[in-house]
């Protein structure tokens, strides 16, 4: 993986690596407030990524691991406490991904943008036993509609 990313700068290799801590903070907090369940799911999903993603996908999530849960909860308490502000960070760090998709190999871009797409859907259930959503902010979050499906050759 880490030849996938060893042409990006350190701020854009720290944005790939840290996009799946972002995309839990989002979901997690789109209705408000962070839920311990919502937390500790998102962790687990990112230790399941960590070997269940294809081959190079899967080492963003290897690199996150070993201190997903503390480094999502520093996140966290680093976020404004407005929902709607909170939302405003995160989503504008994670746009920073679209100028990014373009210099990664295409099927690396894709397959991690799916996988991004993917934890967003898990993290969003995980609060509320798997039937629907919490709310209609997180019912458009979840589709991680501010992020440019990268295009495949």
């Amino acid at each position: 993986m880490n030849h996938k990313l060893e042409h990006l700068s350190k701020s854009e290799r720290e944005l790939v690596l840290n996009a799946p801590l972002l995309v839990s903070a989002l979901i997690s907090g789109a209705d408000g407030e962070f839920h311990t369940d919502e937390i500790k799911k998102a962790v687990k999903i990112i230790h399941i990524k960590s070997y269940s993603e294809t081959r190079d996908v899967s080492g963003v999530y290897k690199a996150l691991e070993a201190h997903s849960e503390e480094t999502i909860e520093s996140l966290i308490d680093a976020l404004p406490e407005s929902t709607l502000e909170r939302n405003d960070v995160l989503i504008n760090l994670l746009k920073g991904l679209n100028a990014i998709f373009p210099q990664l190999e295409p099927s690396f871009a894709h397959d991690l943008y799916e996988s991004l797409k993917e934890l967003a859907y898990y993290v969003s259930v995980a609060g509320n036993s798997g039937i629907g959503f919490q709310n209609d902010m997180e019912k458009e979050l979840v589709k991680l509609p501010f992020l440019q499906e990268p295009i495949l050759d």
